[in-house]
């Protein structure tokens, strides 16, 4: 059964959504997510505080099902946070109609993001980007140059001994940070501007 963890967030706005939730067949709950759960979990954090975007991150780089970041504020380099660790994202303001489906989504690996913000994140240019691949963490660094050399998802989540879904999670994270939306793009930014030279 697929499992959503809710950590924070105002009371009556996690029971509508709980509501809302187990209508689409998901058990709702606060704990944590066992170790038998964790992979068909998502934990939805309310960032509200650093050490909940430290849990949110840690969570992230875990092995669960998906994150999803509460942000308390429309501030972009919040959205790039989230999505940099591999987690979806949204405002707390967001109806449970949109908050499921984003949960739906970081269920499937993939994250959902309003267009306005989406549109500020493509064409304002992050100063915090300019240092490349120097803002890449060890991990993705280590996936990208396999990515290069033609390793598969697979081998790559043997190597590096975690789920094909957290090496899919951490790539799309590399490639944010590289600012390019695929493998391909990735490969032709390194040969580009050899990052790895």
């Amino acid at each position: 059964m697929r499992v959503v963890s809710i950590v924070g967030g105002p009371v009556p706005y996690r029971e509508a959504l709980a509501a809302r939730l187990v209508d689409r067949g998901w058990r709702v709950t606060t704990d944590p997510p066992s170790d038998a759960e964790r992979s068909s979990t998502v934990v939805v954090h309310y960032c509200d505080s650093e050490s909940a975007w430290a849990a949110a991150e840690i969570a992230a780089a875990s092995d669960v099902l998906g994150v999803v970041a509460v942000i308390m504020t429309l501030d972009r380099t919040l959205y790039r946070r989230a999505l940099a660790a591999g987690a979806g994202v949204v405002h707390h303001d967001t109806s449970t109609e949109i908050m499921a489906q984003v949960i739906e989504s970081a269920g499937h690996g993939e994250a959902l993001v309003p267009m306005h913000v989406a549109r500020q994140l493509v064409t304002e240019p992050d100063p915090a980007d300019a240092t490349g691949a120097a803002a890449l963490t060890a991990l993705e660094s280590g996936l990208l140059r396999g990515v290069i050399d033609g390793e598969t998802v697979v081998s790559l989540a043997e190597r590096f001994h975690f789920s094909e879904r957290t090496i899919r999670r951490r790539l799309q994270s590399a490639y944010l940070k590289l600012g390019v939306d695929d493998r391909t793009g990735a490969i032709r930014l390194v040969e580009r501007d050899g990052l790895f030279g």
